[in-house]
């Protein structure tokens, strides 16, 4: 039976990037978020490992790990073939748990959330993440309708290149005050039991401006060099307090407001590129057609879709192909230009990585119609991949660039562990996996230059509210879903992961 509603309201402010040590250490200038350090429960929230918004947010949303999810990266890689289906809410197999609340009669809100298209139909409004694209990103219409009416859009719409930091901080904070508006309209009214907004700006200035705070990165040059008098990192998380503190009111004196992270950032330097290693130890093969004879010409030469891709960054024109494109329409225009997996010989494959930071699968007969792995050697050929990438070193230095390579079992379970990567990499600090066709074939290159930090699988957790104690967390992703339902008075699946987080006093 449901237990009594332990909170009148719950709102998720979702931040991806700053971690504990990184709202510490700039605690004086945020009154609201020192006020959750030091009256409420905080700590170190740890996700998935090789963190994507797919995938961390399938996880955040269902109370599960990717293995019961089946979302991996951008895409899913389901067994019997080799095409890659783009994510969506149709691919999610457990419910979320706010669809749970939405059939329990909670009235729900959701805004900017990703991994919220298509549309979810629920008791209350829905306004999609990044992957909104085009006129019908909210649910029902007419809240479309009344935020277009302020300008809103959905993608954070942005080219950054260097000599434009001072642009794209500008345009950061105008995205800011968007979505602030639309907060404050769209929950200001009090019709609402279970609220969550996700602020994707901040991860666009870490990865951008990284390399100006911290000196470990090669590119290293202060901000105050760069901007003069204005730090744009605490400037957007001042606003982002600011805020905090209006949520905290909007939830009012019974409710429960938690700050999280999906995935915190850290330092970026350097990309592996998988399948250059791949190739060289003879795992990834290409066919020998004219066409992709001459794509892999293309290739050596330096240009690739990477190589595009920063181009239209430096040309300020990335934005019109990124945001006006869905995934699966930008995968089909990229492979047809330049070297893709459609050009890849499966049938002589043994494995090929793919995703965005670098997941390893295997092509074992019977999982995959060409797979010339033998059911009965795939431990020893998995074993033997496991230990090459183990030994990688950055052959520009010669240091070890590997933390642990897993085997999907170790850090996966669940009926969609048959369609997990085989072996997932765990980087050492400074380096991001690669496992796109890019890098003209060299194992490591520098990162470009909007990338000077990457997602990292710890981030922050901090709650607030009537009789929450001031305790100090070590949740995981999957404690979050148990924990808001019980909170609002709503029965949890038996099979969530997660673990009910210690919030709960007499409100």
């Amino acid at each position: 039976m449901p237990a009594d509603s332990v909170y009148q309201r719950v709102f998720i402010l979702e931040l991806s990037g700053p971690t504990l040590e990184f709202l510490q250490a700039r605690r004086d200038s945020l009154p609201n978020f020192r006020a959750f350090l030091d009256q409420g429960a905080h700590g170190r929230l740890r996700g998935p490992l090789q963190p994507v918004a797919p995938q961390s947010f399938a996880t955040l949303l269902t109370g599960r790990n990717p293995g019961a999810t089946g979302l991996f990266d951008f895409f899913k890689f389901p067994a019997g073939g080799y095409d890659r289906v783009p994510y969506g809410t149709h691919l999610l197999r457990p419910p979320t748990f706010y669809q749970q609340l939405s059939d329990a009669g909670k009235r729900v809100g959701l805004l900017n959330v990703p991994l919220t298209h298509p549309l979810p139909q629920v008791n209350g409004f829905v306004v999609s993440g990044d992957e909104g694209i085009g006129d019908e990103f909210a649910f029902p219409p007419e809240v479309g309708r009344r935020l277009r009416a302020d300008g809103y859009f959905v993608p954070f719409g942005a080219s950054y290149s260097p000599g434009r930091e001072r642009e794209i901080a500008d345009h950061a904070m105008q995205v800011l005050a968007m979505r602030r508006r639309a907060m404050r309209s769209l929950f200001g009214d009090g019709d609402w039991d279970f609220g969550m907004l996700t602020i994707h700006m901040y991860g666009e200035l870490l990865h951008a401006f990284w390399k100006f705070y911290d000196p470990a990165h090669p590119d290293y040059r202060p901000a105050s060099e760069i901007f003069g008098g204005r730090d744009p990192l605490l400037e957007g998380l001042a606003t982002i307090d600011e805020m905090l503190g209006e949520i905290v009111e909007l939830a009012g004196p019974r409710g429960l407001v938690l700050f999280l992270g999906a995935w915190g950032h850290r330092l970026e330097h350097s990309k592996v590129h998988l399948n250059a290693v791949l190739e060289r130890e003879g795992y990834l093969r290409f066919r020998g057609d004219a066409r992709t004879r001459l794509k892999r010409a293309v290739f050596r030469a330096g240009l690739s879709a990477g190589t595009a891709e920063r181009a239209a960054h430096r040309l300020n024109l990335y934005k019109l192909f990124h945001y006006r494109l869905g995934r699966g329409q930008r995968a089909k225009v990229t492979g047809a230009a330049f070297l893709s997996y459609r050009d890849v010989d499966w049938a002589a494959t043994r494995a090929v990585a793919m995703g965005y930071l670098g997941q390893v699968y295997l092509n074992v007969r019977g999982h995959r119609p060409l797979g010339p792995i033998a059911p009965d050697q795939y431990q020893a050929e998995r074993d033997r991949l496991q230990r090459i990438l183990a030994d990688l070193r950055d052959p520009r230095t010669g240091q070890a660039i590997v933390e642990r390579v897993f085997a999907r079992e170790e850090i996966y379970r669940g009926e969609e562990l048959a369609n997990a990567p085989d072996l997932v990499v765990e980087w050492k600090p400074g380096y991001s996996g690669d496992a796109g066709l890019s890098g003209g074939g060299k194992v490591v290159t520098a990162s470009p230059p909007n990338h000077s930090s990457d997602h990292y699988n710890e981030s922050v957790l901090l709650a607030r509210g009537a009789g929450v104690p001031p305790v100090e967390l070590s949740a995981t992703l999957q404690d979050i879903a148990p924990t808001v339902l019980q909170a609002l008075g709503v029965s949890a699946p038996a099979d969530l992961e997660g673990k009910v987080l210690p919030l709960f006093g007499s409100p």
